[in-house]
Protein backbone atom coordinates (compact mmCIF):
# COMPACT_ATOMS: atom_id res chain seq x y z
CA UNK A 1 0.00 0.00 0.00
CA UNK A 2 1.50 3.93 -0.84
CA UNK A 3 2.38 6.32 1.26
CA UNK A 4 -0.30 8.36 0.30
CA UNK A 5 -3.40 5.57 0.97
CA UNK A 6 -1.65 5.11 4.45
CA UNK A 7 -1.84 8.81 5.03
CA UNK A 8 -5.72 9.07 3.65
CA UNK A 9 -6.91 5.35 5.89
CA UNK A 10 -5.00 6.71 9.56
CA UNK A 11 -5.68 10.27 9.39
CA UNK A 12 -9.05 10.17 8.24
CA UNK A 13 -10.88 13.20 7.10
CA UNK A 14 -13.55 13.37 9.92
CA UNK A 15 -15.07 16.03 8.81
CA UNK A 16 -16.99 14.95 5.65
CA UNK A 17 -19.82 12.77 6.74
CA UNK A 18 -19.85 9.28 8.54
CA UNK A 19 -22.36 6.58 7.80
CA UNK A 20 -23.72 4.86 11.20
CA UNK A 21 -22.61 1.10 12.11
CA UNK A 22 -22.84 -0.74 15.49
CA UNK A 23 -19.44 -0.72 16.34
CA UNK A 24 -17.48 0.54 13.31
CA UNK A 25 -16.94 3.81 11.86
CA UNK A 26 -17.28 4.16 8.42
CA UNK A 27 -16.17 7.43 7.59
CA UNK A 28 -15.80 9.28 4.57
CA UNK A 29 -11.97 10.41 3.31
CA UNK A 30 -10.76 12.50 0.56
CA UNK A 31 -10.68 10.18 -2.02
CA UNK A 32 -8.31 13.06 -4.02
CA UNK A 33 -5.56 11.42 -1.59
CA UNK A 34 -6.39 7.57 -2.19
CA UNK A 35 -5.12 5.76 -5.79
CA UNK A 36 -7.64 5.58 -7.77
CA UNK A 37 -7.64 1.90 -7.63
CA UNK A 38 -7.27 2.34 -3.83
CA UNK A 39 -4.47 -0.71 -3.57
CA UNK A 40 -2.30 -0.40 -6.61
CA UNK A 41 -1.00 -3.68 -8.18
CA UNK A 42 2.57 -3.71 -8.25
CA UNK A 43 2.82 -6.72 -10.19
CA UNK A 44 4.29 -6.42 -13.41
CA UNK A 45 2.68 -6.52 -16.77
CA UNK A 46 3.33 -9.53 -18.61
CA UNK A 47 5.11 -8.36 -21.71
CA UNK A 48 4.39 -11.59 -24.33
CA UNK A 49 1.00 -12.59 -22.04
CA UNK A 50 -2.55 -11.69 -22.67
CA UNK A 51 -4.20 -8.07 -22.37
CA UNK A 52 -4.03 -6.90 -18.88
CA UNK A 53 -2.15 -10.13 -17.19
CA UNK A 54 0.02 -9.70 -14.76
CA UNK A 55 3.07 -11.47 -13.46
CA UNK A 56 2.92 -13.61 -10.49
CA UNK A 57 5.76 -14.19 -8.15
CA UNK A 58 7.47 -15.95 -5.13
CA UNK A 59 10.51 -16.29 -4.04
CA UNK A 60 10.88 -20.21 -3.19
CA UNK A 61 9.47 -23.48 -4.08
CA UNK A 62 10.81 -24.32 -7.50
CA UNK A 63 8.54 -21.60 -9.55
CA UNK A 64 9.66 -18.40 -9.54
CA UNK A 65 7.05 -16.98 -12.01
CA UNK A 66 3.87 -17.48 -13.70
CA UNK A 67 1.94 -15.93 -16.29
CA UNK A 68 -0.79 -16.72 -18.67
CA UNK A 69 -0.27 -16.87 -22.61
CA UNK A 70 -1.65 -18.06 -25.70
CA UNK A 71 -4.75 -15.09 -26.11
CA UNK A 72 -7.59 -16.52 -27.43
CA UNK A 73 -11.18 -15.50 -27.85
CA UNK A 74 -12.58 -19.63 -28.65
CA UNK A 75 -14.13 -18.41 -25.21
CA UNK A 76 -16.57 -15.32 -25.56
CA UNK A 77 -17.66 -14.17 -22.03
CA UNK A 78 -16.07 -11.04 -21.42
CA UNK A 79 -16.25 -10.95 -17.85
CA UNK A 80 -13.48 -9.36 -17.49
CA UNK A 81 -13.69 -6.69 -20.05
CA UNK A 82 -12.92 -8.17 -23.52
CA UNK A 83 -13.20 -11.88 -24.86
CA UNK A 84 -9.90 -12.75 -24.83
CA UNK A 85 -8.72 -15.24 -22.49
CA UNK A 86 -5.87 -17.48 -22.34
CA UNK A 87 -5.23 -20.57 -23.43
CA UNK A 88 -1.73 -21.63 -21.81
CA UNK A 89 0.01 -20.82 -18.35
CA UNK A 90 3.66 -20.53 -18.62
CA UNK A 91 6.08 -20.19 -15.39
CA UNK A 92 10.01 -19.83 -14.84
CA UNK A 93 11.61 -22.19 -12.73
CA UNK A 94 14.45 -21.42 -9.80
CA UNK A 95 16.68 -22.43 -11.85
CA UNK A 96 15.16 -20.43 -14.98
CA UNK A 97 13.55 -23.02 -17.21
CA UNK A 98 10.35 -22.10 -18.57
CA UNK A 99 7.82 -24.03 -19.03
CA UNK A 100 4.03 -23.95 -20.65
CA UNK A 101 0.69 -26.06 -20.00
CA UNK A 102 -1.50 -25.59 -22.87
CA UNK A 103 -5.20 -26.43 -22.28
CA UNK A 104 -7.39 -28.34 -24.94
CA UNK A 105 -9.72 -26.35 -27.21
CA UNK A 106 -12.67 -26.80 -24.94
CA UNK A 107 -10.90 -24.58 -22.04
CA UNK A 108 -9.44 -21.18 -21.44
CA UNK A 109 -8.15 -19.55 -18.46
CA UNK A 110 -10.64 -17.12 -17.83
CA UNK A 111 -8.48 -14.71 -15.30
CA UNK A 112 -5.51 -12.19 -15.35
CA UNK A 113 -3.02 -13.22 -13.58
CA UNK A 114 -2.06 -16.83 -11.52
CA UNK A 115 -1.74 -16.72 -7.75
CA UNK A 116 1.90 -19.15 -6.36
CA UNK A 117 1.39 -20.59 -3.17
CA UNK A 118 2.99 -23.93 -1.32
CA UNK A 119 -0.92 -25.16 -0.90
CA UNK A 120 -0.18 -28.45 0.42
CA UNK A 121 3.47 -27.89 2.52
CA UNK A 122 5.45 -29.87 0.78
CA UNK A 123 8.15 -27.01 0.52
CA UNK A 124 6.87 -26.75 -3.61
CA UNK A 125 4.95 -23.96 -4.91
CA UNK A 126 1.60 -24.46 -6.71
CA UNK A 127 -0.17 -22.16 -9.67
CA UNK A 128 -3.88 -21.52 -8.69
CA UNK A 129 -5.49 -20.87 -11.82
CA UNK A 130 -9.23 -20.46 -13.16
CA UNK A 131 -10.03 -22.89 -15.52
CA UNK A 132 -13.42 -22.32 -17.65
CA UNK A 133 -15.13 -25.43 -20.24
CA UNK A 134 -17.43 -24.34 -23.04
CA UNK A 135 -19.86 -27.16 -21.87
CA UNK A 136 -19.47 -26.75 -17.90
CA UNK A 137 -18.13 -23.12 -16.89
CA UNK A 138 -15.64 -22.65 -14.65
CA UNK A 139 -13.40 -24.24 -11.89
CA UNK A 140 -10.30 -24.24 -9.36
CA UNK A 141 -7.45 -25.67 -10.79
CA UNK A 142 -3.72 -25.95 -9.42
CA UNK A 143 -0.85 -26.74 -11.50
CA UNK A 144 3.28 -28.07 -10.21
CA UNK A 145 6.43 -29.29 -11.42
CA UNK A 146 6.60 -32.92 -12.26
CA UNK A 147 9.28 -34.39 -13.25
CA UNK A 148 10.77 -31.06 -14.67
CA UNK A 149 7.20 -30.34 -16.85
CA UNK A 150 4.44 -28.21 -15.43
CA UNK A 151 1.40 -30.44 -15.14
CA UNK A 152 -2.54 -30.58 -13.54
CA UNK A 153 -2.57 -31.56 -9.91
CA UNK A 154 -6.05 -31.08 -9.28
CA UNK A 155 -9.40 -29.31 -10.49
CA UNK A 156 -11.85 -28.70 -8.20
CA UNK A 157 -15.99 -29.30 -9.52
CA UNK A 158 -17.17 -27.20 -12.25
CA UNK A 159 -20.03 -24.86 -12.24
CA UNK A 160 -21.78 -26.86 -14.46
CA UNK A 161 -22.65 -24.86 -17.51
CA UNK A 162 -21.40 -22.41 -19.86
CA UNK A 163 -20.51 -18.74 -19.38
CA UNK A 164 -20.77 -18.93 -15.25
CA UNK A 165 -17.98 -17.85 -13.74
CA UNK A 166 -16.06 -17.80 -10.16
CA UNK A 167 -13.57 -15.09 -8.50
CA UNK A 168 -10.73 -16.63 -6.20
CA UNK A 169 -10.82 -14.34 -2.94
CA UNK A 170 -7.87 -15.49 -0.93
CA UNK A 171 -5.21 -17.51 -0.17
CA UNK A 172 -4.34 -17.97 3.64
CA UNK A 173 -4.12 -20.21 6.55
CA UNK A 174 -7.63 -19.52 7.24
CA UNK A 175 -8.43 -22.49 9.23
CA UNK A 176 -4.79 -22.08 11.29
CA UNK A 177 -3.32 -24.99 10.15
CA UNK A 178 -0.07 -25.10 8.29
CA UNK A 179 -1.13 -24.87 5.04
CA UNK A 180 -3.36 -22.69 3.09
CA UNK A 181 -6.93 -22.90 2.13
CA UNK A 182 -8.18 -21.03 -1.00
CA UNK A 183 -11.18 -19.26 -0.90
CA UNK A 184 -13.66 -17.86 -3.84
CA UNK A 185 -17.01 -17.09 -4.70
CA UNK A 186 -19.19 -18.74 -7.06
CA UNK A 187 -21.03 -16.78 -9.84
CA UNK A 188 -20.19 -13.42 -7.88
CA UNK A 189 -22.65 -11.30 -10.19
CA UNK A 190 -25.85 -13.90 -9.81
CA UNK A 191 -25.34 -16.78 -7.37
CA UNK A 192 -22.56 -15.42 -4.70
CA UNK A 193 -21.50 -18.77 -3.03
CA UNK A 194 -18.52 -18.35 -0.99
CA UNK A 195 -16.21 -21.66 -0.83
CA UNK A 196 -13.61 -22.81 0.70
CA UNK A 197 -11.15 -25.30 -0.26
CA UNK A 198 -7.85 -27.30 0.92
CA UNK A 199 -5.56 -29.01 -1.58
CA UNK A 200 -4.45 -32.03 0.33
CA UNK A 201 -3.54 -35.56 -1.23
CA UNK A 202 -3.77 -34.54 -5.06
CA UNK A 203 -7.32 -33.49 -4.48
CA UNK A 204 -8.99 -30.26 -3.95
CA UNK A 205 -11.31 -30.67 -1.28
CA UNK A 206 -14.08 -28.23 -0.70
CA UNK A 207 -14.20 -27.25 3.20
CA UNK A 208 -17.33 -25.10 3.52
CA UNK A 209 -19.75 -22.94 2.00
CA UNK A 210 -22.06 -20.40 2.45
CA UNK A 211 -24.59 -17.25 0.15
CA UNK A 212 -25.12 -14.16 0.22
CA UNK A 213 -21.55 -12.85 -1.24
CA UNK A 214 -19.64 -11.36 -4.18
CA UNK A 215 -16.23 -9.86 -5.50
CA UNK A 216 -16.12 -9.09 -8.60
CA UNK A 217 -18.29 -6.38 -11.16
CA UNK A 218 -18.76 -7.89 -14.20
CA UNK A 219 -16.80 -6.59 -17.02
CA UNK A 220 -14.54 -5.07 -14.73
CA UNK A 221 -10.51 -6.94 -15.16
CA UNK A 222 -10.40 -5.56 -10.97
CA UNK A 223 -10.31 -9.35 -9.18
CA UNK A 224 -9.28 -7.55 -5.87
CA UNK A 225 -12.48 -6.85 -4.32
CA UNK A 226 -11.64 -9.25 -0.88
CA UNK A 227 -8.59 -8.77 1.38
CA UNK A 228 -7.28 -11.26 4.05
CA UNK A 229 -7.37 -9.39 7.59
CA UNK A 230 -5.72 -10.18 10.80
CA UNK A 231 -9.01 -9.99 13.19
CA UNK A 232 -8.23 -10.98 16.28
CA UNK A 233 -6.10 -13.44 18.46
CA UNK A 234 -9.08 -16.39 18.21
CA UNK A 235 -9.36 -15.13 14.24
CA UNK A 236 -5.53 -14.30 12.86
CA UNK A 237 -6.93 -14.76 9.84
CA UNK A 238 -10.12 -13.64 8.43
CA UNK A 239 -11.55 -12.53 4.96
CA UNK A 240 -13.20 -9.47 4.54
CA UNK A 241 -15.50 -9.74 1.00
CA UNK A 242 -18.48 -7.85 -0.43
CA UNK A 243 -22.01 -8.87 0.47
CA UNK A 244 -23.76 -9.95 -2.58
CA UNK A 245 -25.36 -6.81 -3.43
CA UNK A 246 -21.68 -5.30 -2.58
CA UNK A 247 -23.00 -2.07 -0.31
CA UNK A 248 -22.01 -4.15 2.95
CA UNK A 249 -18.04 -5.65 3.74
CA UNK A 250 -18.69 -8.99 5.43
CA UNK A 251 -16.00 -10.47 7.48
CA UNK A 252 -16.00 -14.25 8.03
CA UNK A 253 -13.70 -16.90 9.69
CA UNK A 254 -13.73 -20.38 8.56
CA UNK A 255 -13.87 -22.28 11.63
CA UNK A 256 -14.31 -26.40 12.21
CA UNK A 257 -18.01 -25.90 12.35
CA UNK A 258 -18.24 -23.73 8.37
CA UNK A 259 -18.29 -19.98 7.89
CA UNK A 260 -18.43 -17.57 10.88
CA UNK A 261 -19.63 -14.39 10.12
CA UNK A 262 -17.42 -12.47 12.36
CA UNK A 263 -18.43 -8.83 11.36
CA UNK A 264 -21.06 -7.13 8.56
CA UNK A 265 -20.22 -3.40 7.91
CA UNK A 266 -22.85 -1.70 5.67
CA UNK A 267 -22.39 1.43 3.51
CA UNK A 268 -23.53 3.87 1.58
CA UNK A 269 -22.69 2.25 -1.88
CA UNK A 270 -21.28 -0.20 -3.67
CA UNK A 271 -17.61 -1.24 -3.38
CA UNK A 272 -15.59 -1.96 -6.87
CA UNK A 273 -12.37 -1.40 -6.27
CA UNK A 274 -9.30 -3.55 -4.51
CA UNK A 275 -9.64 -3.32 -0.56
CA UNK A 276 -6.94 -1.69 1.13
CA UNK A 277 -6.22 -2.93 4.87
CA UNK A 278 -3.56 -1.26 7.19
CA UNK A 279 -3.12 -2.85 11.04
CA UNK A 280 -4.74 -5.46 12.91
CA UNK A 281 -7.16 -6.45 15.60
CA UNK A 282 -8.57 -3.04 17.25
CA UNK A 283 -5.90 -1.29 14.76
CA UNK A 284 -7.56 -2.57 12.02
CA UNK A 285 -8.63 0.04 9.12
CA UNK A 286 -10.03 -1.32 5.66
CA UNK A 287 -10.27 1.13 3.07
CA UNK A 288 -13.18 1.25 0.25
CA UNK A 289 -13.86 2.45 -2.94
CA UNK A 290 -17.77 2.85 -4.05
CA UNK A 291 -19.47 2.82 -7.82
CA UNK A 292 -19.82 6.69 -7.31
CA UNK A 293 -15.99 7.48 -6.24
CA UNK A 294 -16.69 8.13 -2.76
CA UNK A 295 -13.51 6.56 -0.78
CA UNK A 296 -14.21 5.64 2.72
CA UNK A 297 -12.21 4.20 5.71
CA UNK A 298 -13.85 1.62 8.18
CA UNK A 299 -12.48 1.35 11.42
CA UNK A 300 -12.79 0.08 14.80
Amino acid sequence: MGAAMRFAALALAWALPAFANAEWRVERIDAAGVPAEIVPDSRPFASNGIPGGRIAMASTGGIARAWYVDPTRRYRHAVLGDDIEAGGVRVETDAGAVLTYELPQSEVFEDLTPRLADLDGDGATEVITIVSGAGDGAGLAVFGLIDGALEKLAEGPKIGRANRWLNIAGIDRFAGRSTPEVALVVTPHIGGRLEFFRYSGGRLLRLAHANGFSNHVIGSPEQRLSAVVRYSHEFPRALAVPSRSRDALIIVALTSAGIKELERIDLPGRIDKAIGVTGAGDGLILTVGLADGSVYALSR
